[in-house]
């Protein structure tokens, strides 16, 4: 059974979140250590440490310029640790390829040949500010149910909302989060409230390993 787990981001972890706001994800933040697990005994089966922080590094490298200087084309990373692969989604794969060199060059020694390229139909810079106002407006409380979260949809394919289980069903807040996205989808998922963290999906690039 494969198992891949979204990046990111920027991520996943801040899946459910009661604080939204998009400057994470807008913004390039400064390398953190990656808090991810490393250990052997916490890696998928039939992964091994090594693999693993190979993937954690090309992950990192990728994002950094996905949310930098390609943040026009960048939309998500996928890291398979199974297949051995981190996917990069992209509207643009020629400039995909450009992220993956910049990405080498500035991190030498990342394996780039585990990465594999996607087209995707959105990118940050389209992604981001639906973010935001989907943040600011459950921040101000002005959104018909509670919304926990605000975040990429998988594969960017548009932006994904976590909401209460009544909230999934909700054609108001539909209708009220649809009319922030324009045409760009949004999807509703039963999520829970965690307070104190940020609401965007994509953590901070963290530092690859030597």
């Amino acid at each position: 059974m494969r198992i891949s787990r979204p990046a990111a981001a920027c991520a996943a972890v801040a899946l459910a979140v009661a604080v939204l706001s998009a400057c994470g994800s807008a913004t390039q933040t400064p390398a953190v250590p990656s808090s991810r697990p490393t250990a052997t005994s916490s890696l998928p089966p039939h992964v091994d440490a090594l693999t693993y922080t190979a993937l954690q590094n090309l992950e990192s490298a990728l994002g950094e310029q996905g949310r930098g200087p390609f943040k026009a084309v960048f939309g998500s990373l996928e890291l398979d640790a199974q297949a051995g692969k981190v996917k990069i989604y992209a509207t643009d794969e020629a400039k995909a390829r450009d992220l993956i060199a910049a990405a080498a060059a500035t991190h030498p020694g990342i394996e780039t040949k585990r990465a594999e390229v996607a087209k995707c139909r959105y990118a940050r810079v389209d992604i981001d500010p639906v973010i935001e106002k989907i943040g600011n407006a459950a921040q101000a409380g002005t959104l018909p149910v509670q919304v926990f979260a605000a975040q990429m949809a998988p594969g960017a394919a548009g932006v994904q909302v976590q909401t209460t289980k009544e909230g999934t069903d909700s054609q108001k807040l539909k209708a009220a989060l649809e009319g922030m996205a324009g045409s760009i989808p949004v999807t509703l998922v039963e999520g829970r409230e965690i307070h104190g963290l940020d609401g965007t999906n994509q953590p901070p690039p963290s530092t690859p390993v030597p």
